[in-house]
């Protein structure tokens, strides 16, 4: 009982604390008891028994206190309750299952109701995710992230911009002048309009004076652009301002709440925050919307279309990559320095993007937009911007990063406990759901509850110290990382090396002595584990989304994990020669120089897959070049390197270094302050730049009594100097500051130079081509599942960070190699598309991804029957697998058993397997002591549509799979055509009895179905006049495959069908809810590309089998069907229709309307339609909540007459109910209420008429599945 007693103290800590303010100690004991005992039940599955000792217990402590109960109002049901919720929360935790379990048991016994339960449910599910928004990592909710000092700057931001306002028709008068037909063609620039706005008008505020005197070095293409750029940013800010400031407020706000013992949230409060935390986001969404329109709309102008080769610069300029804009919005100090190639597009985007994500460039940004230096923002690189910055926040004695030190270890606004409370909190509330809160001072910290009926409950510990922790979001790491581990796949007799390796050009990274992989994804995170086994440490964090809060976990190895894969790798001891003990020995034995002979032999065949097909020839070469020139530096650096520890490759770096800046200074930096130099500018890359701008200006100080000249020239130059290595002007000198040989960087190239290598090798007859196809696809598919993208034509590869462009082309170089061992049919082109910045994509589209998928599908990673990711899902249809028999196979072996030989080939690849026809069962068998082979050949059958597994064969180093007859007439049909040739061959031959064989030919038959590739489903109507759409069957593995392909239908489990697996020989089924048949005929007239082909192939299939089943049947699918169609299929804005309503006729006609998603009071998520029309020439807005109601989960909505309409209520009433009725078809009930008030009330039929307007469809459609049960 004791460990039930530490478990049930922890347990009932919701309950205790809820009724604590009730009666502090008579029922502690009793309450840790009675929990941990009902736990105890619970856990075993002893449901029933563990209301029932809920229920007295309940009662027990009830008697005991009935007073004080009574006192305070809390009848014995709300303590049943409370008993119920606090033994459902801990299930949650140990069990999710056993915890629904128990309260629908609960439900059952009728100690509860249904929908108390419910909304029970859904708090625990909404606590689990918001649980984890603590501990997020930086750049999450980054708004609450830097304290008072933030908040003071967000509030002098919003009084500039208030007080530098300018008339919006002055701005577009600017960035619309090339629209104007009467403006004369020299005046058409934007830069030249904006010049004669300072002509007419004197009073211009700072941030337009100081752009134009910045823009008088620059070129006409990049004046034009960073005047829209500012100009849509001080638009913005001007018309934001209001948000900055309130968000000043709600810092000022969270202050006053922690510096008191007790204090209260209510759901408004996160509601609002929540808003306002939304409303800044969409400012920074509002300049790109701003500049992609400015640019369409210059596209369409005369001016421009005379002048594409200007418009083509803009659009370079000006269009923004979000991919950069991320990063640069979440880059730390030392990052910027590689992002100077940034577009000013990008630039303004990504300054709003990172004040919301709390990112250094979002601090640096504030600083100089407060200051009016919009022009530094737009025109000067991310890490000038960064030091200007740094100049301004050093002139008032703060860091860029209010919330850091200062200089040289003096303290610079250092935030308090306080201050660090109230980021904490806002933080937290950012990631709840909108709930009444209570907070109660503990320590450095507080207790959270959650307030609902009166009565407290505990939900969680906040604690607040160098950083900031949950006890929910502990918890929530270590069921994550439990999880992980638990489904980790069994990798043994595997090389793990071709996979590791590729998870370093991706997801995987070093730090020190370390291995750091994150992720939000259990499979993923499943598979890390397999790889490298389990973690030393791990860190959960959290971002706020749209969506909600998305957790992800951070977890550590130590990199003598790296070294037991190399070490032992046999695929790599084959391709080197020898075995590698380490990473820096695998590197170190890499002919990097032969790699890059070869990529520069294949450079004329890789040029015309570089860019896009309209590219010119002069910019492919171009970009080529560079490519090229990257791939070099790198295999100069890795070569040089080469068998030296790190301290000797720093004095290397530092003798190159030091000359490299000897050439860029002329010589007038030369001897030991060279040397000093370059040390201090490798510090800086490093990131010591504190240190190293001491040593940099004490070095100017010498320097000045050396050249004898004036200080400030000489420092600029020594600091000129610096920022010519770091910005990557002298690729080599930046490579030596950088160090390109560093892991960080050579762990992009690693892995596809070993591709390289490895093909080469199959080209020339030294490796095996089957192998190396197989190795180079798994390899492939790893770096996909990292950096890639899947879509049901598109295969694409995002390659990027430092000396990208070489790595893009290295990759492109062994997919040019793969092409070679490709028989035709299969051979595919790919392009490489260059962003700006460091960043290339991969892609290969249409027919060539097509071909390619087929290679991945057999290859890409798998165990356990299931794929590495959920992206490669998409490889299996594009598959292909041809079955066929051997010939002349079919043989008695020596036990006298019926053997032949069947073939499964895809993408050039061919497995045999052997058949054997024995007692009971037809068996398939395939066995190796390569278990990657073994896999192989499980994906061929899997792909063939049978279920298979591999399995270890006892002790020995030997894998094999192995199906049986009734998986192989579960299979394609020329897969089962093949079996039965072998039955028939061996009944010809007299070598099997007629009457086994006619049972296993009616099993294959049975395989065969209405439609090529679906099984028979049962349609049919049921006694309550619901349609039935149901496929049975005793086989699990059927059942699995089927709810699989109505998962790539595009219908969701849980939602659209639902599925129960075979237990105890009992035939276990899939079954269709209205819902999914709805969907599964919306996707067929309305689904994206190819999803609606096999949606209207099921769709066609269930009315087939629905007429077969008579004209009900038909007539009832048929009509759901319909319904499903018409979903979206009409527009509001524009409609119009007469309706009679009560005798009277009434003419609609809608302007516009929209649907939108809010919370109840009870943290229900509601439905609120909004549709403005005119009925009978009376306009307004009118309003209908939907929300899940009852028992049975009821769709309701609720709208009210309004008193103020022309008319009154009753008029109001009549015309809403016409608005109602021309829309769905269906007029809404109408109740005249007691005090006057005027209800109208929609249903679920009202709801399907709504969803056939595009406007609505899409919201309908995401309520009703969110909140289905």
């Amino acid at each position: 009982m004791g460990v039930w007693r530490r478990r049930g103290e922890a347990a009932s800590a919701g309950l205790s604390a809820a009724l604590y303010s009730v009666y502090h100690g008579l029922y502690s004991e009793a309450v840790v008891s009675s929990i941990a005992s009902a736990v105890a039940l619970a856990e075993v599955g002893q449901f029933k028994e563990t209301v029932q000792y809920l229920q007295k217990a309940a009662k027990a402590l009830y008697e005991a206190a009935k007073e004080v109960f009574e006192r305070v109002k809390v009848s014995l049901q709300r303590l049943v309750e409370l008993f119920v919720e606090t033994v459902t929360r801990v299930l949650a935790w140990i069990d999710e299952h056993k915890a629904y379990l128990f309260l629908m048991a609960a439900v059952a016994a009728g100690i509860i109701a249904l929908s108390v339960a419910l909304n029970l449910w859904g708090l625990v599910e909404l606590e689990k995710l918001a649980h984890a928004a603590v501990g997020m990592p930086p750049f999450v909710a980054g708004l609450a992230d830097a304290g008072g000092k933030a908040a003071e700057r967000f509030k002098t931001l919003a009084e500039r911009y208030e007080r530098w306002r300018v008339d919006e028709g002055l701005i577009d008068e600017v960035v619309k002048v090339p629209l104007r037909g009467e403006t004369p063609l020299s005046s058409k620039r934007p830069y030249v309009a904006f010049l004669k706005l300072f002509e007419a008008r004197r009073d211009l505020p700072p941030p337009l004076v100081e752009l134009r005197e910045a823009l008088a070095r620059k070129d006409e293409a990049e004046r034009d652009a960073a005047v829209v750029a500012a100009l849509v940013l001080c638009k913005t800010l001007i018309n934001n301002a209001e948000a900055y400031r309130e968000w000043a407020e709600l810092y000022k706000w969270a202050r006053g709440l922690v510096e008191k013992q007790k204090f209260s949230v209510a759901a408004g409060d996160i509601e609002r925050l929540r808003g306002v935390h939304r409303r800044l986001e969409e400012v920074a969404e509002e300049v790109r919307r701003g500049l992609n329109r400015v640019l369409m709309l210059y596209s369409q102008s005369d001016f421009y279309k005379e002048r594409p080769d200007l418009l083509n610069k803009l659009k370079q300029l000006l269009e923004v990559d979000l991919g950069e804009a991320e990063e640069l919005a979440e880059a730390r100090s030392d990052e910027l320095y590689g992002l100077g190639g940034v577009n000013i597009g990008t630039k303004a985007y990504a300054a709003l993007l990172s004040i919301t994500r709390g990112g250094l460039y979002g601090h640096a940004a504030m600083l100089l937009m407060a200051e009016g230096a919009l022009a530094d923002l737009v025109l000067s690189a991310p890490a000038t911007a960064y030091e200007r910055a740094k100049d301004i926040a050093r002139g008032r004695g703060e860091a860029v990063d209010p919330s850091y030190s200062g200089r040289r270890g003096r303290t610079v606004g250092q935030p308090s406990w306080e201050d660090r409370a109230a980021t904490a909190l806002l933080r937290y509330l950012l990631g709840r759901a909108d709930e009444d809160l209570k907070f109660r001072r503990v320590r450095e910290g507080f207790d959270v509850f959650r307030t609902y009926g009166g009565v407290e409950s505990y939900v969680d510990t906040l604690k607040i110290g160098k950083s900031v922790r949950s006890k929910a979001a502990e918890e929530e790491l270590r069921r994550f990382v439990e999880e992980a581990k638990k489904h980790k796949p069994d990798l043994s007799g595997m090389d793990k090396a071709p996979q590791y390796l590729e998870w370093l050009n991706t997801d995987v990274s070093f730090d020190k002595g370390w291995i750091v992989a994150a992720t939000a994804d259990t499979r993923q995170a499943a598979w890390y584990v397999g790889l490298l086994g389990e973690p030393e440490s791990s860190r959960s964090g959290a971002s706020v989304t749209e969506e909600g809060v998305k957790p992800n976990v951070t977890m550590y190895w130590p990199r003598e994990r790296e070294d037991q894969i190399l070490r032992e790798s046999r695929w790599l001891e084959y391709l080197l020669g020898w075995r590698v003990e380490s990473w820096r020995e695998l590197v170190d034995a890499i002919n990097w120089r032969w790699v890059l002979r070869k990529v520069e032999e294949l450079a004329g065949e890789l040029k015309p897959w570089i860019g896009p097909e309209r590219m010119r020839d002069e910019e492919r070469e171009d970009l080529m070049r560079r490519m090229l020139g990257e791939l070099a530096l790198l295999a100069h650096f890795a070569e040089a390197r080469r068998g030296m520890d790190d301290s000797r490759w720093r004095e290397e770096r530092t003798r190159g270094l030091a000359k490299a800046v000897e050439t860029l200074s002329r010589g007038r930096i030369a001897g030991e302050y060279a040397d000093r130099l370059a040390q201090a500018i490798i510090y800086y890359a490093e990131g010591r730049k504190k240190y190293a701008e001491r040593r940099i200006d004490e070095l100017a100080k010498e320097l000045v009594g050396v050249l004898k000249e004036d200080v400030n020239r000489v420092k600029g130059e020594v600091w000129g100097v610096v920022e010519r290595v770091l910005s990557g002007e002298d690729l080599y000198a930046y490579c030596l500051a950088r160090d390109c040989a560093d892991d960080r960087i050579v762990r992009k190239f690693v892995a596809p130079a070993l591709e390289l290598i490895m093909l080469e090798k199959a080209l020339r007859g030294e490796f095996d081509i089957e192998k190396a196809l197989i190795i180079f696809g798994e390899m492939y598919a790893t770096a996909v599942a990292g950096d890639g993208t899947v879509g049901s034509k598109r295969v694409e590869l995002a390659v990027g960070g430092e000396l990208g462009g070489g790595a893009a082309l290295l990759r492109l170089a062994a997919l040019h190699m793969l092409n070679q061992l490709l028989p035709d049919e299969l051979r595919f082109n790919v392009r490489i598309y260059v962003g700006e910045g460091r960043y290339c994509r991969i892609a290969a589209s249409g027919e060539n991804a097509a071909r390619f998928m087929r290679l991945l599908a057999v290859s890409a990673p798998s165990s356990g029957g299931e794929y590495l990711s959920e992206k490669f899902n998409e490889f299996v249809k594009a598959a292909r697998v041809e079955v066929q028999l051997d010939k002349d196979s079919i043989r008695l072996t020596d036990r006298g058993r019926v053997a032949a030989d069947l073939i499964i080939s895809e993408a050039g690849i061919d497995v045999k397997y052997t058949v054997y026809l024995l007692k009971d069962v037809i068996l398939l068998h395939f066995a190796s002591s390569d278990r990657s082979r073994v896999e192989f050949a499980a994906r061929l059958l899997r792909l063939a549509g049978v279920s298979a597994e591999v399995k270890k064969v006892g002790d020995r180093d030997e894998w094999r799979v192995e199906v049986t007859t009734d998986k192989l007439a579960a299979g394609r049909k020329e897969l089962r055509d093949v079996v039965r040739k072998v039955v028939e061959g061996a009944l010809e031959k007299g070598w099997v009895d007629e009457k086994k064989t006619r049972r296993w030919l009616e099993k294959l038959e049975e395989g065969l179905t209405l439609r090529e590739g679906w099984p028979k489903y049962h349609v049919g109507v049921a006694r309550s006049g619901s349609l039935v759409v149901r496929y049975h069957s005793t086989n699990p593995d059927n059942i699995v495959r089927e709810a699989q392909r109505l998962r790539e239908v595009g219908l969701v489990e849980g939602v659209h069908f639902s599925v129960k697996m075979p237990e105890g020989g009992e035939k276990g089924y899939v079954s269709i809810l209205r819902m999914g048949l709805e969907r599964a005929a919306w996707l067929s007239v309305h689904g994206e590309g190819e999803q609606r082909e096999p949606a209207a192939e099921f769709v066609g299939y269930i009315l087939q089998r629905a007429r077969e089943e008579g004209e009900e049947v038909y007539e009832k699918a048929k009509e759901i069907v319909e319904e499903g169609r018409s979903r979206g299929s009409l527009t509001l804005k524009g409609f119009e229709k007469e309706v009679e309503v009560d005798g009277r006729k009434h003419a609609v006609k809608v302007i516009n309307g929209g649907a939108e998603f809010k919370r109840g009071r009870d943290g229900k998520k509601l439905l609120r339609i909004r549709i403005t029309a005119e009925v009978d020439s009376v306009r307004r807005e009118y309003a209908i909540t939907f929300g899940r109601y009852g028992e049975d989960n009821a769709a309701m909505g609720f709208a009210y007459a309004s008193v103020d309409a022309p008319g009154g209520r009753e008029a109001d009433a009549e015309r809403f109910s016409a608005l109602v009725e021309a829309l769905t078809g269906k007029r809404p009930r109408v109740y005249c209420m007691k005090d006057g008030r005027i209800k109208m009330e929609c249903y679920k039929e009202h709801l399907d008429g709504f969803a056939r307007f595009a406007e609505l469809a899409d919201a309908i459609e995401k309520w009703l599945e969110e909140t289905s049960r």
